[in-house]
């Protein structure tokens, strides 16, 4: 029948191109924890996901200003989004901080089908936040069948930075820069940066 052809064509082109599996973009995670002002962190752990998963050369990943528009999570349409981004591989995840403690879930979603491939939650305290990064990253290359290299493993592991405070301070400098008044924001955001590498002087990423 023609309804089975098409299905069979549709199965054909993913076997024939095995690279569109490996296509994917990292949504921005929303932010759970009771004060607002922490979307910024939320932000900070989807944007460390997505640049590990962008380390590894057998992935597409999308960049961060394209995900970003999608930040609403009630307007989401991930079969849409797909096409629009050209993915065949979405991420969704919320964090959750409370105190001491974070609670980070993270899920793998196949946008034609919008069946969840993966998902895990993650429960610790708050400087176990870079080792759930890593986790998730490295999770979401095994099933997408990425090749890593010596050097991208490595990578893919590594924290930017051991301090928390750090982390916080960068993140939330990213934020303002990425606000509608990032002209408005440029001192404060320098501000902050210059205390995340005071913190730690060897926090490449927050000095670039």
């Amino acid at each position: 029948s023609t309804l089975f052809l098409a299905y069979r064509s549709r199965v054909e082109n993913v076997a024939l191109n095995p690279a569109r599996n490996k296509s994917i973009a990292v949504l921005p995670f929303e932010n759970l924890s009771p004060d607002p002002e922490n979307v910024y962190f939320a932000d900070g752990v989807q944007d460390e996901i997505l640049t590990r998963l962008a380390s590894l050369a057998d992935l597409k990943v999308i960049n961060r200003t394209s995900v970003m528009q999608y930040e609403s999570r009630a307007a989401r349409d991930l079969k849409k989004i797909g096409h629009q981004l050209g993915v065949a591989r979405v991420v969704e995840g919320s964090v959750q901080r409370a105190g001491n403690r974070v609670r980070v879930n993270a899920q793998l979603i196949d946008v034609s089908t919008n069946r969840t491939l993966w998902g895990q939650s993650y429960d610790r305290d708050l400087a176990d936040v870079f080792a759930i990064q890593s986790e998730i990253a490295t999770a979401i290359a095994r099933q997408l069948q990425a090749s890593l290299s010596a050097r991208e493993k490595t990578a893919i592991e590594q924290a930017p930075t051991n301090d928390v405070t750090a982390f916080e301070l960068y993140a939330r400098a990213k934020e303002r820069l990425a606000g509608r008044n990032a002209k408005a924001n440029l001192l404060e955001a320098a501000d902050l940066l210059n205390q995340a590498v005071a913190r730690d002087p060897s926090f490449f990423n927050a000095y670039c």
